[in-house]
């Protein structure tokens, strides 16, 4: 029996020896990694639940921001009407002279969502009539900072050109400064459309400033409309500037 080499022998060699320490230091290795992953996903854990003055005070900020959106953008009324009443001086391009018409324009709102009408009564070679629907974005109400979208029909009388009926699109809003002075502004993009003459198409905006009253509202505006009219063989361009001024009744 003396020629199977001995357990100590093995263990006394070099090349065995360094075997072991590999196997030793490798199954130690993915002890450790284990217990770190272990550490590390409870300190996860802790850092998720642990509490601090700088995360309360994220929160609170964060608190107090939703609150005020949504105290600015609560509908306070169910059902407003507007009533109002528009006198515009403006330069007519048709006939190159200063003219005057008058517009009476109704509003009727159901929280966010209203109708509007607006007639014009001129003598210049062009009127416009329309109605459209609004939806309030932004607001609690008509007598508050808000914007709105719009969408509707515009009915174009000229006297040259025939009469049109075409949609339009655009957006209004008031910004308050105080709670009696603000700013206003409106901007509508008008279709083309053809009859058996020409087409048409074009675009109104207008910009002022407002003061209050309680439920009465003066205001003016700078009111700036461009038309184009295509009768296939030339493209004629026409506008009216000038300045309107109202007041309007909220109800």
């Amino acid at each position: 029996m003396d020629h199977w080499p001995k357990c100590q022998d093995f263990v006394g060699d070099p090349m065995t020896r360094l075997f072991i320490l590999i196997l030793v230091f490798v199954q130690n290795s993915f002890a450790i990694e284990g217990v770190y992953t272990v550490i590390v996903q409870k300190q996860e854990q802790k850092k998720q639940s642990r509490w601090s003055l700088a995360d309360w005070l994220a929160t609170k900020k964060r608190i107090a921001l939703m609150d005020q959106w949504l105290a600015l953008n609560t509908e306070s009324n169910i059902f407003e009407m507007i009533v109002d009443y528009q006198h515009y001086e403006f330069d007519d391009a048709f006939l190159s002279e200063t003219k005057v018409s008058d517009r009476a324009n109704l509003k009727m709102f159901v929280t966010l969502l209203g109708l509007e009408a607006e007639k014009e009564w001129s003598t210049s070679q062009l009127k416009t009539n329309h109605y459209n629907l609004s939806l309030r974005l932004l607001g609690s109400s008509q007598q508050s900072t808000h914007v709105n979208l719009l969408w509707g029909y515009k009915e174009i009388e000229t006297r040259i050109y025939g009469d049109y009926r075409t949609q339009f699109y655009g957006a209004e809003g008031d910004l308050y400064l105080l709670s009696f002075l603000g700013a206003s502004g409106r901007f509508e993009k008008i279709r083309q459309r053809a009859n058996t003459i020409s087409k048409v198409e074009g675009e109104k905006s207008r910009f002022g400033g407002f003061l209050e009253f309680y439920f009465i509202r003066l205001y003016y505006h700078k009111t700036i409309e461009k038309y184009s009219f295509d009768s296939g063989t030339s493209v004629t361009r026409k506008e009216r500037n000038g300045d309107t001024f109202g007041i309007s009744l909220y109800l």
